[in-house]
């Protein structure tokens, strides 16, 4: 505390004070106080006025256990107490007590400080003239919820309850016209209004008798409000398609990955209670409230200027009676929701009271709690659970996890023989709160060779293709298969008069002389294609029939040109590949897939009649060809 040419100034704390002091008259009922920084140890309980037993001086009538004393005949009957025996005293600890002029327990407790009528120091409120005495003579201790030391000079007594209690006097005169003082009671060292018990206390043999006195209101506010988090999850897989040849396994390699983003905020709430108090003392019943009304409010600052928030609307419970009789207290609760959020981030609560009675100097009471602020969010799904279709429960996730989080485990499953088969795989999550869910899938494929039933060129060099070839339908004495090999250059050189057993034969040497060697792969290509085009003829049942027995016409089965076999091993019966893979699409115009027959078609495009010049005589690209119409043959072509 200050002093400024000798007269006292107010003290600023580190803390906020809102006050609520419905009219300057006897009593102050509530002190509201915000604060900033905690107290070094907490202060439980409450002091209290009390007077002694064997001098007395409550005008309130004798009160056996030394509480609930507010009218005294004069200063030197108002004692400090610990506490009510078994009640709620004062927690263990060193005090001090000072007498305050209403309004000014935000800083009056420390000496110096306006408002202190206890202190040496004068001014600061109309009949302080500092004739009291230094803190240390007003210092007492609290043990097991009463007074246990006291080494100062004012008077001491025993209360109506049998406890020691300390007279407060001398103290200077209150400003308050009805006569009303606060007794203040804090820790040692004490420098927040928060730290200190407040009681107050009338002295009526020194003032005419008070006017009624207005209701006093109070309140607590805690703010609240919903996060929500939405989730999405994703599922990959690695490769997603397999294709082999001669079955196997193939191992697929999953990853799922749950992932969210920041909430989204809802719900915000603000709630508590107001507490109106009739601070009239008990007598004939003409002081109880009538006509309460209590509004309640959520404001934000514009300016200097507080407004109300569009977005928040408050309902005061008053199914319990406002009406509050004297000497007494009702709590209302009440509930503030925002339908968007807060207009401002930090908003003030303010509830407003009005009464008919009692017939006090003023009518109204107000409180503002400042600084509402939302802060801590209740999480909405938080956590989920993850499920996969194949691994089962792959765990829980939440935020605070790593965003986003991944599983990864791995599947294997057979590939066929032939063909494809797929296999579909979702996993799906559910959260903990709400039970919302979310899934993804993916599906992957093993593929054996397409099963053609194509047979080899040495199929039909030998004496089953040849019967077949030999015993075909004729037109005209031309052999029909032998007119539709001459539709493809390569084999123009075959008469256009032959017959069935002449195309036979014809077969038979191409088939002989296929080889790979020399500057060109003419020959071997011309065996392998001539071999194709026989399948796709005696396969399909509008040209030579399905004398091959194939399961369709080969010619319009689909052949993947990316993934051709280049050395086919078929020494143990079944062809297999021992080599790598290729991509033969240069061959064929660049085409990823193309049907067998448009395979034929564009081979045969790039020769001439008879195949002595073929893909301009490229070896390499006469053997990528050459591999293509193997791999059908050999039944060892994936389909696309």
């Amino acid at each position: 505390m200050a002093q400024e040419q000798g007269r006292k100034v107010m003290r600023e704390e580190g803390g906020r004070v809102v006050v609520a002091i419905a009219g300057c008259t006897w009593l102050v009922a509530l002190v509201a106080i915000v604060l900033t920084a905690g107290p070094a140890w907490a202060v439980s309980g409450a002091g209290f006025t009390t007077f002694d037993a064997s001098r007395g001086g409550c005008l309130d009538g004798q009160h056996p256990n030394g509480v609930n004393c507010d009218n005294y005949a004069g200063k030197g009957t108002v004692h400090a107490s610990g506490g009510p025996s078994g009640g709620n005293g004062l927690s263990d600890g060193t005090y001090y007590f000072t007498v305050l002029a209403p309004a000014y327990q935000n800083g009056g407790f420390i000496d110096d400080a306006a408002g202190n009528l206890s202190d040496t120091t004068a001014g600061g409120t109309t009949g302080d003239n500092g004739s009291g005495d230094p803190i240390d003579n007003r210092t007492f201790t609290v043990l097991d919820r009463q007074i246990v030391s006291y080494t100062g000079t004012h008077a001491t007594g025993t209360s109506p309850n049998d406890r020691f209690i300390i007279g407060l006097a001398p103290f200077d005169d209150t400003d308050n016209p009805g006569g009303v003082y606060i007794l203040a009671v804090c820790p040692v060292g004490a420098i927040s209004p928060s730290r200190c018990k407040y009681d107050a206390f009338r002295v009526t043999g020194e003032n005419p008798p008070p006017a009624p006195l207005p209701l006093a209101v109070a309140k607590d506010a805690s703010t609240s409000f919903d996060r929500t988090f939405p989730w999405s999850i994703k599922k990959d897989v690695n490769p997603t398609l397999v294709k082999q040849i001669g079955g196997g396994a193939a191992t697929f390699t999953y990853t799922v990955a749950a992932s969210h983003d920041s909430g989204t905020d809802s719900n915000w709430q603000v709630a508590g209670t107001i507490t109106i108090t009739n601070p009239n003392p008990v007598s004939n019943g003409a002081s109880n409230a009538f006509g309460v009304e209590v509004t309640d409010e959520i404001n934000y600052s514009v300016g200097a200027d507080l407004v109300p928030d569009p977005n928040a609307a408050c309902v005061v419970d008053t199914t319990i009676d406002p009406n509050v009789t004297e000497k007494s207290s009702v709590d209302l609760p009440y509930a503030c929701a925002y339908s968007a959020a807060p207009a401002a981030s930090s908003e003030t609560n303010h509830v407003h009271v009005s009464w008919v009675l009692p017939a006090s100097s003023i009518e109204t009471a107000d409180f503002f709690i400042q600084g509402l602020t939302f802060d801590t969010p209740n999480l909405i799904d938080a956590c989920l659970n993850v499920t996969d279709s194949f691994a089962g429960s792959l765990g829980a996730v939440c935020v605070g996890d790593p965003n986003p989080k991944t599983f990864t485990y791995q599947r294997t499953v057979p590939v066929p023989r032939f063909d494809c088969v797929f296999y579909d795989n979702a996993v799906t999550f559910t959260t903990h709160d709400t039970f919302a869910t979310g899934s993804d899938s993916k599906r992957v494929t093993v593929c054996g060779p397409a099963r053609t039933g194509a047979l080899t060129m040495g199929f039909w060099q030998n004496q089953n293709g040849q019967g077949i070839i030999s015993s075909g339908a004729s037109t005209a004495g031309a052999c029909n298969s032998a007119t539709r090999l001459r539709r493809y250059p390569p084999f123009q050189d075959l008469s256009a008069t032959a017959s069935c057993s002449q195309a036979a034969t014809y077969v038979d040497s191409v088939i002989k002389a296929a080889n790979a060697s020399g500057a060109s792969m003419n020959a071997m290509l011309r065996a392998q294609m001539l071999a194709t085009a026989l399948d796709v003829y005696f396969s399909d049942p509008a040209l030579g029939g399905n004398t091959i027995k194939a399961p369709a016409p080969i010619g319009g089965v689909a052949i993947d040109l990316t993934k051709i076999c280049k050395i086919i091993d078929s020494t143990g019966g079944t062809a297999v590949c021992s080599g790598n893979f290729e991509n033969v699409s240069s061959a064929f115009a660049g085409e990823t897939s193309l049907s067998v027959s448009q395979m034929l078609t564009f081979a045969a495009s790039q020769s001439n009649a008879g195949g002595s010049l073929w893909f301009a005589n490229v070896k390499t690209r006469q053997q990528l060809a050459k591999d293509a119409f193997d791999a059908v043959n050999n039944e060892v072509a994936f389909a696309p």
